[in-house]
């Protein structure tokens, strides 16, 4: 199969989200609404806009399984998914859009919680703490802490998308030589200590027999085995099991990791533990489990239990265990960081591993402050713990800082500078808006010559790394970007909050570069002909730039009946049409240049044929001596005489039809004087 275009990817054809999206935001402007219900709208967008993302993706997704097909159909449809470069690719791109109107989604109404909701916090917290509720009263004592669960729970939410776990530790299993049992634990570590009892008739334990038996008891590769069965008796011993049961025993903990790592429920751990026999490694996790289910709470310990709990985990995480993975679910439990990250493969792991481990830290100093001071003075000494928030340093400019050691990590370098994970991170970190300031400039130095004027930008000094911005020729992107956009300057305006994306204090073309965002996205609805969606999109510009965008896009617009409905358009988005007539008139006549002196010809003027002549006829004149010009008109020329005709709809104009008329009638008698001298010369 031949391999597809990017090109194909960059077309101005758009699916049905470009109208979708629209109408979803029309439902939020265009009807008359108190402002907290306009607020819960708006703040609903991202929730309908991640549906609509997992609504096309379902559609491509490659179906491993359709209607009860076999295993040869689902091995047909692996290889079909694999020569088709442009499925992965378009699955890809819309699992990263799903996931960021997921984070979101989360997010956003965080960061923009109304006093009413502030009120109900404050009663949430104090029912929480009557209830015994510690995880709930913590989070409402302090809000970066619900912050960083959100975000947890989001990159858990990522996870769960990836394949079966039991998928995943299917090689571990295969290696550990016991078919399809996945009960029962040790088979092989058990029979050779049997066999080691039946050969000897020894009914106690091995450890009685002789005190040689640590020399001579050995696994299968000649390492000392293990006498005893408990969980511990590896790490108490220093021994080892049989290699199959270290398969076994590794496929266990990976299991257990992935079930951290995906905010998977105590119930359904339990369950999954269960089926192995393994229940302790259940108990083991559920006195503090951060799940993706908002309704988990921590159970019913004391906290000074808790507290202890958590150092014995961090204890395991960094001196006990056999295997990577057993550490790393004691630091998920504890919150460390070294042991997490050494099993950590991809950006929003090595993410995790961190806001993991400072939410836990946050936490804990939460918990001893609920213990006797004599109790938390005891704990802190005589047991050690990973404190995150000490280790990351100054907790205002954390985020921040975790955002760029990230992009520096050379393990997941690409990854971090990946445009969808570049926009994710700006928005956890709170740099949003210098995100979005670099990603306007992006849109406007990639723009063509003809699409120059509808961005008016200055060439910017500012070095941008081009790999973590969506591409002007990538519409899906610029959609995105458009939307996270203009849903936060929404907001601001809503709170009569300061521009959070443009503060005072930023640079005076920030602004105007983030706008280039909505401008891009109106030049490419009138390049994909949504038309009608254009003043929608405008009116969350402010004047004058709301005009201008409006002008440089309606201006091709040569129907008068269309222009008409454009004007209703224009008007129902809460836009001043006579304003925007009247300004698409001069910038177009501004768009001309200040006025010739002189009359430079365009070029050399002949109206005889070239060539020799001939003896019958001398040399001919050129039947079309005029050139072009007789039938080509200037683009610029033609945009202001349509300018014109757009002022003539509106009544209110006449003064102006007047005065424009003029000096446009004017500049093309100037043009034509221009070209007399040109044919005398």
């Amino acid at each position: 199969m031949a391999p597809v275009e990017a090109e194909k990817f960059l077309s101005y054809e758009a699916g049905p989200e470009v109208e979708e999206f629209a109408n979803a935001l029309d439902d939020c402007l265009s009807t008359p609404l108190s402002n907290e219900e306009r607020r819960e709208r708006i703040l609903d967008l991202p929730r309908k806009y991640y549906e609509n993302a997992l609504r096309r993706l379902a559609q491509v997704r490659p179906r491993m399984m359709r209607n009860g097909q076999d295993d040869v159909d689902m091995d047909a449809d692996d290889d079909v998914a694999n020569s088709n470069p442009a499925s992965a690719e378009l699955v890809k791109r819309l699992e990263r859009e799903a996931q960021t109107w997921d984070l979101l989604r989360r997010l956003l109404p965080l960061r923009y919680d109304s006093s009413d909701n502030g009120q109900s916090a404050s009663k949430t917290e104090q029912s929480s703490v009557d209830s015994g509720d510690l995880f709930k009263s913590f989070l409402a004592s302090d809000s970066s802490a619900c912050e960083r669960q959100a975000v947890i729970q989001w990159l858990q939410s990522n996870a769960s998308s990836g394949p079966d776990i039991d998928e995943l530790a299917h090689e571990l299993q295969q290696n550990a030589d016991r078919g399809d049992i996945i009960a029962h634990g040790w088979l092989h570590t058990r029979s050779s200590i049997k066999l080691r009892k039946s050969v000897t008739a020894w009914p106690h334990l091995l450890d009685r027999q002789s005190p040689a038996i640590a020399t001579s008891f050995h696994t299968s590769d000649g390492s000392p085995l293990v006498t005893q069965l408990d969980p511990d008796a590896a790490t108490r011993q220093g021994r080892k099991l049989e290699p199959q049961d270290e398969y076994f025993e590794r496929a266990i903990w990976l299991g257990c990791w992935e079930h951290l790592r995906r905010g998977s429920s105590l119930d359904t751990i339990r369950e999954w533990c269960q089926e192995r026999t393994e229940m302790w490694r259940a108990i083991s996790t559920s006195a503090i489990l951060l799940s993706a289910d908002d309704n988990q709470e921590v159970t019913d310990t004391k906290p000074a239990s808790l507290a202890l709990w958590r150092r014995m985990c961090f204890s395991l995480s960094r001196s006990g265990g056999c295997d990577d993975y057993e550490r790393a679910v004691y630091g998920v439990l504890s919150g460390d960081i070294p042991s997490v990250e050494k099993v950590a493969l991809t950006w929003d792991d090595f993410l995790f591993a961190n806001y993991n481990a400072l939410l836990r830290t946050q936490l804990d100093n939460y918990i001893l402050g609920q213990c006797p001071a004599d109790v938390a003075s005891n704990l802190t000494q005589s047991f050690p713990s990973f404190d995150a928030v000490q280790f990351h340093g100054e907790p205002r400019t954390v985020d921040m800082r975790l955002i760029r050691a990230l992009e520096a990590n050379p393990q997941i370098k690409d990854e971090a500078n990946e445009p969808n994970k570049a926009l994710q991170a700006s928005l956890i970190s709170k740099e949003i808006g210098q995100h979005l300031y670099q990603q306007g400039l992006i849109i406007s130095s990639g723009a063509n010559q003809n699409e120059s004027t509808l961005y008016r930008s200055k060439p910017s000094k500012l070095e941008v790394n081009k790999e973590r911005f969506f591409q002007s020729t990538q519409h899906y992107g610029l959609r995105i970007v458009a939307h996270i956009y203009l849903l936060i300057n929404l907001m601001d305006k809503l709170n009569s909050k300061d521009d959070s994306l443009a503060p005072a204090f930023s640079p005076p073309e920030m602004r105007r570069s983030q706008q280039n965002l909505i401008a891009g996205y109106a030049n490419y609805l009138r390049l994909a002909e949504f038309h009608e969606l254009i003043p929608l999109y405008c009116s969350i510009l402010e004047p004058p730039r709301s005009y201008e965008v409006l002008s440089y896009n309606l201006i091709h617009e040569n129907e008068a009946s269309r222009r008409l409905l454009q004007l209703r358009l224009i008007r129902k988005a809460g836009i001043d049409v006579l304003e925007f007539v009247k300004t698409q008139a001069w910038l177009l006549f501004d768009d001309l240049g200040p006025a010739q002196h002189g009359c430079p010809a365009k070029e050399g003027f002949s109206i005889i044929e070239p060539g020799p002549p001939t003896s019958r006829s001398g040399r001919p004149v050129r039947p079309d001596f005029f050139g072009d010009d007789e039938r080509f008109v200037d683009q610029a020329h033609e945009n202001l005489i349509r300018s014109l005709e757009w002022l003539v709809l509106v009544q209110e104009t006449w003064p102006n039809v007047l005065s424009m008329g003029t000096k446009i009638y004017k500049f093309f008698l100037r043009e034509l004087f221009c070209f007399k001298q040109s044919v005398k010369n």
